[in-house]
């Protein structure tokens, strides 16, 4: 069982929020324009003073972030990470909508989930004609709001068995153009970085703060884009006792935390590919003997 904790603050004043018994967190919201009149969130067009439009957006926002990024505990649960936080940063603009977005946080994979957290609210606005009004400035005219928005996940279950690992490395998935094959890693720092092999030699490729950074340029985006439409990504392959295997991930990319995230292990038999085993948890998984193929 994963607990997600997300706090959500979209005050427009200095305000302190209480995590738990014996914790607070400040957060100071700032503005590029003084406002008279604040932002009104989908869901609260009834209320008519900025106390009360700002008390709504807080808890309607905080509950949509919660939906949209609540299957990160699967994603948590594969990768080991018990513990996260990062700064969530975006203005809602003039027009209404949610822009200049941008992460403050050490994990670069809870730093891609926030990040999408408004892209899939976005696209639920879009779906369902949604529209939120901007804040208004001392002359009538709208003017863009800025917010703070810390978030942290932390799992109900500690059990983090990658600091065993005989590997520094390991191979997160791996995406294939028409010019080469790369491997996205990730380190028990949780840092990304990609490596090119084009058949005869592999290359150092770069390094990136989350996964939106990478699947924003290709050859990553297309890559990426196959990959989400097929509903699996390729971790690895190799031999093991003079057989090949192959190994995916399904469901990585399902923003539904009812869907569970599977490793497959696909052998190639007479030329083809057929499933062999899936492992319903990362800890199985690395129990068998398959694991060590994805060590770097």
């Amino acid at each position: 069982m994963k607990k997600l904790y997300l706090f959500v603050t979209c005050f427009a004043m200095s305000f302190s929020f209480a995590q738990n018994s014996k914790e607070k967190q400040n957060v100071s919201l700032t503005f590029g324009k003084e406002a008279k009149k604040a932002v009104v969130y989908f869901g609260c067009e009834n209320f008519k003073e900025n106390s009360e439009l700002q008390t709504c957006m807080n808890k309607n926002l905080n509950q949509d972030i919660q939906t949209q990024i609540s299957f990160f505990s699967n994603i948590a649960d594969y990768l080991h990470i018990e513990t996260a936080q990062s700064k969530l940063g975006f203005k809602i603009n003039e027009d209404g909508n949610f822009d200049d977005v941008s992460t403050d946080g050490s994990n670069p994979i809870f730093n891609s989930v926030a990040l999408s957290s408004l892209v899939l609210l976005n696209n639920k606005m879009e779906r369902a004609n949604l529209k939120i009004t901007p804040a208004k400035g001392v002359d009538g005219k709208a003017v863009a709001m800025k917010y703070t928005m810390p978030l942290r996940y932390e799992s109900a279950e500690k059990n983090n068995d990658f600091e065993t690992f005989p590997s520094e490395n390991r191979v997160l998935f791996t995406l294939k153009t028409d010019e080469e094959t790369i491997e996205v890693r990730i380190d028990k720092e949780f840092n990304l970085t990609t490596f090119g092999n084009n058949g005869s030699r592999e290359y150092y490729l770069g390094k990136f703060s989350n996964l939106f950074e990478m699947a924003s340029i290709d050859p990553y985006a297309t890559a990426f884009d196959s990959a989400f439409k097929s509903g699996a990504i390729d971790i690895t392959k190799g031999k093991i006792d003079d057989k090949e295997y192959k190994l995916q991930i399904k469901n990585f990319f399902e923003n539904d935390p009812s869907v569970q995230v599977l490793i497959t292990v696909v052998r190639e038999e007479n030329g083809t590919w057929a499933e062999y085993y899936e492992y319903k948890t990362k800890k199985e998984f690395n129990q068998s003997k398959f694991a060590s193929l994805t060590y770097r």
